[in-house]
């Protein structure tokens, strides 16, 4: 079996709709996460894991640039890139959105972004392919190259993206997720865990499982090491495996391994379940390489040896571990923990 680590990567607003005199945050603290001169966000993800010689899928938000400059994009390029990381594009709108209400507010105009401004599919199609254009070149531009997969921001993508990125030449989207099911594919009859073609796409949606908790978006829950415990993501990868899934896809984000006192990533400690999460996780993963290839979606573009499925498991997590797993993760949102 396939299996996709992939990390979003990306600034936050930090509160600047709301506060005006915020900017969305820059990449050292939303990205590369420093603390002290630490780095516990992609660096740390890729330093883990390389030591069991595995490369991430690291989609870059690239409209950010608009606010916070090249030089801040660049360093997230030039740092992967340099590592041999597999980079693909990321949207979110909002940093689009904001950066023309700065300008008309500096023109003393007046400025109504759509609402919500950060879901992309939710868009006109017209606007959407403008949008991807902009996100597509800012993307040339820091790597040298095209990106050959995608991911809309929020999960928020819709058939007309599609048609967007087939337009664009990119072939691989990973952008259908159930856990969020107002806002990703909304109104259409996608199977979870599905790999097909759709719009002349290929989709190749995050991993999800039932949980049997009052808990996730319609009982789901994705593969995520900061959502679930090993021991459930072990549960999913190993249903996977015995049912003949051949794609598994793995969610994470650039700063899911701190914990920030605040919006503004000002202060912020490493989270250190999470971090042994991963750990353990790519250690599981190495010593099973029998029966896991862990890949990237730079070389499934490559390669494009893709089936549709007629179904695809989905594993039911045990009620123990995911009380266990809840209890921890309730105590973990304490900063000071």
């Amino acid at each position: 079996m396939n299996v996709y680590f992939t990390v979003d990567t990306e600034s936050s607003m930090g509160g600047a709709w709301i506060h005006p005199g915020r900017r969305p945050l820059k990449a050292d603290r939303h990205v590369f996460c420093r603390i002290g001169g630490e780095d516990f966000g992609i660096g740390r993800i890729s330093q883990i894991m390389s030591r069991c010689g595995f490369h991430a899928t690291y989609f870059v938000e690239t409209l950010a640039t608009r606010v916070n400059g090249d030089d801040d994009t660049r360093s997230i390029f030039d740092f992967l890139l340099e590592r041999g990381e597999d980079v693909q594009l990321h949207l979110h709108p909002t940093y689009h959105f904001y950066a023309e209400a700065l300008a008309a507010n500096k023109a003393n105009r007046r400025y109504d972004p759509p609402q919500p401004n950060d879901f992309l599919g939710a868009l006109p199609e017209g606007r959407q392919m403008e949008l991807l254009e902009q996100g597509a070149m800012l993307f040339r531009r820091f790597s040298g190259r095209s990106p050959k997969a995608f991911r809309a921001g929020c999960f928020a993508a819709g058939l007309a993206t599609l048609r967007c990125l087939r337009t664009l030449e990119i072939p691989l989207d990973t952008s259908f997720n159930p856990c969020y099911c107002s806002c990703s594919f909304p109104g259409e009859t996608l199977a979870p865990n599905q790999v097909q073609q759709i719009e002349g796409v290929w989709e190749l949606p995050p991993t999800v499982a039932r949980s049997p908790l009052r808990e996730g978006f319609g009982g789901f829950k994705p593969a995520d090491p900061v959502s679930l415990s090993v021991t459930e993501l072990r549960l999913m990868l190993e249903t996977g495996v015995a049912q003949g899934q051949q794609h598994f896809v793995i969610v994470f984000h650039s700063f899911s391994m701190v914990k920030p006192k605040d919006e503004t990533y000002g202060a912020m400690r490493p989270n250190r379940i999470v971090i042994r999460r991963l750990e353990n996780l790519m250690q599981y993963l190495a010593s099973r390489s029998d029966l896991y290839r862990v890949s990237t979606f730079g070389d499934a573009a490559g390669l494009m040896a893709f089936q549709e499925t007629a179904a695809a498991p989905i594993a039911q997590l045990g009620l123990l571990a995911a009380g266990l797993r809840k209890s921890i993760q309730g105590l973990n949102r304490y900063y000071w923990v």
